[in-house]
């Protein structure tokens, strides 16, 4: 009797505990359970198709993150760690921008975008063909798009019309003069250009041959050869002529730049001009022969060139001026010199001048056969300069002023190959020329560089001029 009343009673307990520990679970299962949010990014850009030289803003909105990076193909900056940023894109082409987020649970996440940077449009050669190199390009048939896209001309009007030229052209107003002999252009100013888009079949160097007048007594401004960036419209000096002296307005001469290496297939050159009353008829473009020496003596040039007396190099630093050989943006070959104006780091101190002596190998020298000194000069302080010639007889010079530029000087920090005829130089500045005087060119010791007394000044870095390709020649 008592086993079975303890059996019930285990029994009974049992049934009790299930009942218990179902009535928990159901309580259990009623509680309310919070799920946490995924990490996410939300990311941006303000354009995804933009002109060369324009900004895009990215911008990023992350949760949960770590760490975010930017990296930006072809963008200013290259990459950033910061969620919005502004980037540049200078160059076009389509390029790709791409956020990396790696989140606290270390799961990472990539967006991207492709931007798409356009250039300029299209070069637009006159008549829709571009000229075939080798061949020949016409001066008045630069490229179609007008003011400031295919040339620069300082006056809207046509200058050679309203003198009395017949019209060429309807669409522009370079100044295009129709004469009987040949149709050029005219009326040129310091600054003004054209450009002229070109086939090239096959790659190599070329010469181009320019047929140029000046109606200017003193002499023309050198011309600029440029070659220009199709997408961007940036340009890069290629060659120059030189300045020139022709018999007349119309008296076309040639003036030539040789050796310029072209890329197969569409090419854009810019003809710069450098000066006033330049006139140019056309540029014929052939390919390149190797080009006979220079008929002259050269002094301090890499360029081929029928004899030498080469000045000794670098000057010795003194009268206040600091020369040294200078190994890049030469004008030509592998060194040029730098002229700076250097009251206290040179050998030799003076009051109120500078100047520099360059000694010849043989001196003195007899040039009595040569009629030009030749002279690549670059200079951004715009201070006059004497460029001399020291000679048993005497100094000859003359004074480069920027109130008033000649052969082709320009102080904008570029080379410029000046042509100074030896009737230029005058002794002591203002008497008679190194042309007539005989025993003066017979006796040439150096070449100096010296400050003018005119508008001298002791202030420190006022005066640096660079000069490359010291000659003379015949002509």
């Amino acid at each position: 009797m008592n086993l079975k009343i303890t059996y019930f009673l285990k029994g009974m307990l049992l049934i009790l505990f299930m009942a218990l520990s179902f009535q928990s679970c159901e309580r259990e299962e009623l509680r309310e359970v919070t799920l946490y949010d995924k990490p996410y990014t939300e990311a941006s850009a303000s354009a995804t198709t933009v002109n060369f030289g324009g900004n895009v803003d990215f911008t990023s909105k992350s949760f949960k993150s770590v760490t975010t990076t930017w990296t930006f193909a072809g963008g200013n900056p290259s990459s950033s760690i910061n969620p919005n940023v502004t980037v540049a894109y200078s160059t076009p082409g389509t390029y790709e921008a791409k956020l990396v987020v790696k989140y606290i649970d270390n799961s990472v996440e990539t967006k991207t975008f492709s931007i798409v940077v356009k250039g300029i449009d299209a070069p637009q050669p006159y008549n829709g063909t571009a000229v075939v190199i080798p061949g020949t390009i016409e001066a008045e048939n630069y490229n179609l798009g007008g003011e400031g896209v295919a040339y620069h001309d300082t006056e809207a009007q046509n200058l050679a019309v309203q003198n009395g030229s017949a019209q060429y052209r309807t669409d522009d107003g370079v100044d295009i003069q129709v004469a009987s002999a040949a149709t050029f252009i005219n009326y040129t100013q310091n600054g003004e250009w054209a450009n002229y888009t070109i086939n090239v079949p096959t790659a190599g160097n070329y010469d181009f041959e320019f047929k140029v007048a000046s109606a200017d007594t003193s002499g023309g401004a050198s011309i600029k050869l440029q070659q220009m960036n199709q997408s961007t419209g940036a340009t890069t000096d290629i060659g120059q002529t030189g300045s020139f002296a022709t018999s007349g307005p119309t008296a076309f001469i040639s003036k030539t730049i040789t050796g310029i290496s072209l890329p197969q297939g569409l090419n854009t050159i810019r003809l710069f001009f450098t000066g006033a009353k330049t006139l140019l008829d056309k540029v014929n473009v052939k390919v390149s022969v190797p080009p006979p020496p220079i008929n002259g003596v050269g002094i301090f040039t890499e360029k081929s060139i029928t004899s030498t007396n080469a000045g000794i190099i670098p000057p010795v630093n003194a009268g206040n001026m600091a020369i040294t050989v200078q190994t890049t943006n030469t004008n030509h070959g592998t060194k040029c010199l730098f002229y700076h104006f250097d009251p206290t780091g040179n050998g030799s101190p003076q009051t109120g001048y500078a100047l520099s002596h360059m000694d010849l190998t043989t001196s003195p020298y007899n040039a009595s056969a040569y009629n030009y000194l030749n002279i690549a000069v670059k200079s951004n302080t715009a201070r006059n300069v004497r460029i001399r010639l020291n000679t048993n007889s005497g100094n000859f010079w003359v004074t480069l002023k920027p109130s008033l530029p000649k052969y082709g000087m320009l102080w904008d920090g570029q080379w410029h190959e000046l042509v100074i005829p030896f009737s230029d130089l005058l002794k002591d500045g203002t008497a008679e020329s190194l042309s007539t005087v005989a025993a003066a060119k017979s006796s040439i010791k150096q070449f100096t560089i010296r400050t003018d007394d005119s508008d001298y000044t002791a202030a420190a870095n006022s005066f640096d001029y660079y000069i490359d390709d010291i000659y003379l020649t015949v002509n």
